[in-house]
C-alpha cells in the first residue's frame, strides 16, 4: 500500500523534532511559535505521479524564526539553514539515511532529498510576520 501525504508530513516532523530548539507540527499551525518549521501539503501532479509505481513530490517546510528582523534573527535562520549542526533542518530530514541506507523517514519512502533553502525574509503566518524561509523536500516514494 502506498504511503499517504499525511504519513508523510508527520514523517517529516518526526525528524524536525530531532532539531534543536525547534518547535515542530505535522502541518501548518494557526498561531505558530518561533522557532517553528512545518511542511505543507504539496502541489500533486496526477497525471505524472499518483497510481504509478514510483511518484515524486515536491513538499515546501516552512521555517519560523522570529518576529524582528534584527542581527539574533538572521544569525538563528543560518543555523536552521546550514548544511550540518546540532540545529540543521537539513542534516535532520536527511538523517536517518546514515543508518536505514535509502530508505527515509523511518522507512516511509524510499528517499528524500533537501533541495534548497530560500529565506523568504519577513515570512506572514497566522496573524504574525516572522523572519524565515521554505526548505524545499523531494520525496520519492512506491505507488500503489
Amino acid at each position: 500500500m502506498a504511503t499517504t501525504i499525511p504519513q508523510i508530513m508527520t514523517g517529516i516532523e518526526t525528524r524536525l523534532k530531532t532539531v534543536r530548539g525547534l518547535r515542530t507540527a505535522d502541518h501548518a499551525p494557526g498561531d505558530p511559535l518561533p522557532p517553528a518549521a512545518f511542511p505543507l501539503v504539496p502541489a500533486i501532479p496526477y497525471r505524472e505521479t499518483m497510481g504509478r509505481a514510483h511518484y515524486t513530490l515536491t513538499f515546501r517546510v516552512v521555517l519560523l524564526v522570529s518576529g524582528q528582523l534584527d542581527r539574533a534573527g538572521q544569525h538563528l535562520l543560518a543555523e536552521f539553514a546550514s548544511q550540518g549542526g546540532p540545529r540543521s533542518i537539513r542534516a535532520a530530514l536527511e538523517g536517518d539515511r546514515e543508518t536505514t541506507g535509502a530508505q527515509t523517514l523511518g522507512g516511509l519512502v524510499d528517499d528524500l532529498v533537501v533541495d534548497g533553502f530560500d529565506p523568504d525574509g519577513l515570512v506572514d503566518a497566522g496573524l504574525a510576520g516572522y523572519i524565515g524561509g521554505v526548505f524545499s523536500v523531494r520525496i520519492m516514494a512506491s505507488g500503489v
